[in-house]
């Protein structure tokens, strides 16, 4: 699924590809070393280091979701994910917070 998912991304675009990934074990078996390896776009797989939530961009994005869900009431699953999905779209729409998410001291190497 991984594979998948970078080789869609790298055939998708016309320049190298820095992934940063969290460290799940489908992220650094054999198959996907291989894979980075032959595939001239990817310079490398670079992944962070275990039971390190606060340097992963993307946890940083959920941190500011849960804030809100902390103040909403929901009291069946279809609400939850409703709730879930409408804040990720909000989200989509506000280049600028999610930016901010790499402007943090623990995250700014996502964008050196």
């Amino acid at each position: 699924m991984f594979a998948g998912y970078l080789k869609s991304l790298v055939g998708s675009v016309d320049r190298l590809v820095i992934i940063i990934s969290d460290g799940h074990p489908a992220h650094h078996a054999k198959y996907m070393r291989n894979y980075v390896e032959y595939e001239p776009k990817l310079p490398g797989l670079h992944l962070l280091p275990g039971y390190s939530p606060e340097l992963n961009p993307d946890e940083q994005v959920w941190n500011q979701l849960k804030k809100k869900l902390g103040k909403t009431a929901l009291k069946i699953r279809d609400d939850f994910v409703g709730f879930v999905r409408s804040q990720v779209r909000r989200l989509q729409k506000m280049p600028e917070v999610v930016k901010g998410v790499f402007r943090l001291h623990d995250t700014s190497y996502a964008c050196r």
